[in-house]
């Protein structure tokens, strides 16, 4: 059940030291150092207003006992960690009908070190590259009889560009049904060893070869902006890069649906580091938790503020860019009719598409709670009788969200 998933916290939690009064304490010493690209500033501004006065809210009182509060809005920006609770538990809702009563894997695909700071001068064009060719090395994985398919595979790729301590660390995580699809729409499945999906080394190989060969046509057609530390040696640097092991890996199949829909939980809408990791915020530092992977262990670790703000707005996804990409016979353009195919070959009932449901609606539904509902008598509505609006002005842009139908408003 989505509900055994998602709980009141993923949606109400709040943090002591929440990421927006770090911006709000130290942005103005990065801008002076002038360590942040136009994009980076404005959305560290954004966040840094997240909830406060500066974006308004509305005032609302109990229609039974009178209590009053004042709500401010959300920034609702994709890179605030107080921001992405709703947005992920209603993403992954509607996911739950795209699964498979099949084995999923979890795969990775890593860039080495070497091509980093290519990424931090092209981040968009290389993101994306990373992401499509991830996607085209298990397509072709998935076509080749010889790995145990020879049909049209689906994924989920999600971007991510760091590690637990803050470091760029650029990589895919994919997401991906074990079988695919034929050309006579049935059902394929892939190797019958529960903990293989494709041969590593093959995937690494192919993976490294596409990357590079677009890179080279990037570079020679001006595409992408060249650091000043690689700008005469990146000739040698791709030739050497060919010559390395590249990191793509397919992890153990997981359990079934419902081990994938709290591995999507875990990672879909994940920011580089969340609120309740930050456990203390000095007038000059920043201490967070870490996990290391290699001891699996939990540790601490402290920075200067500006410096952990500096790796924060590293994270930053570019304007416009798409960091969940679905391929396969899960692309929005096809999956519809290839799921209901998939589904008959498998011969399994087809479910009903999830029911669309108000953000009331459906915060009461994963949740129990009503978030409209008086949190001291537990009986009367919050009734909104006022509206604070936003100060904030030019250059940023106003941030205005009308109030939702089946809220009450008795302004006045």
């Amino acid at each position: 059940m989505i509900s055994a998933l998602l709980t009141v916290g993923s949606i109400l939690k709040m943090s002591k030291f929440p990421i927006r009064d770090i911006v709000q304490q130290f942005l103005p010493q990065l801008i002076q150092d002038n360590a942040l690209n136009g994009h980076q500033k404005s959305t560290l501004h954004l966040i840094g207003m997240c909830k406060t006065v500066a974006l308004g809210g509305h005032r609302e009182r109990c229609d039974q006992c009178h209590f009053t509060r004042i709500h401010y809005n959300s920034c609702g920006n994709r890179n605030c960690p107080s921001c992405q609770g709703i947005n992920k538990d209603q993403w992954i809702h509607n996911r739950q009908h795209d699964l498979l009563p099949v084995p999923y894997f979890h795969c990775v695909f890593t860039v080495p070190s070497e091509l980093h700071s290519y990424f931090r001068y092209n981040k968009k064009i290389l993101y994306d590259l990373l992401l499509t060719t991830a996607r085209l090395t298990l397509d072709a994985f998935g076509l080749d009889p010889k790995h145990g398919i020879g049909a049209k595979i689906g994924g989920i790729n999600v971007l991510h560009t760091w590690t637990q301590q803050l470091a760029f660390h650029p990589h895919v995580h994919c997401i991906v049904p074990a079988g695919g699809i034929t050309q006579t729409n049935t059902w394929k499945s892939s190797s019958k060893k529960p903990s293989f999906l494709f041969p590593v080394k093959a995937m690494s190989a192919l993976f490294r070869g596409k990357f590079l060969a677009q890179l080279k046509i990037l570079i020679h057609n001006d595409q992408i902006i060249l650091p000043d530390d690689v700008r005469h040696e990146h000739q040698q640097t791709i030739s050497e890069l060919y010559l390395m092991d590249w990191v793509a890996y397919a992890k153990k199949a997981f359990g079934g649906p419902q081990q994938v829909l709290e591995y999507l939980a875990r990672y879909t809408h994940k920011i580089c580091i969340s609120n309740h990791r930050i456990i203390q915020v000095t007038d000059s530092h920043v201490t967070f938790r870490y996990l290391d992977r290699k001891n699996k262990t939990s540790n601490i670790k402290t920075l200067q503020g500006i410096q952990f703000l500096k790796l924060f707005a590293e994270h930053i996804l570019p304007k416009g860019f798409v960091k969940i990409r679905h391929f396969g016979f899960l692309a929005s353009r096809v999956k519809k009719q290839h799921l209901k195919a998939i589904r008959k070959s498998l011969n399994v009932t087809i479910n009903d598409p999830p029911q669309k449901r108000s953000p009331r609606e459906f915060i009461t539904f994963i949740t129990g709670v009503d978030p409209y509902i008086c949190p001291c008598c537990l009986e009367g509505e919050m009734v909104i009788t006022a509206v604070i609006p936003a100060t904030r002005g030019s250059p940023i842009r106003v941030y205005r969200r009308p109030f939702s139908s089946e809220r009450t408003v008795k302004l006045g």
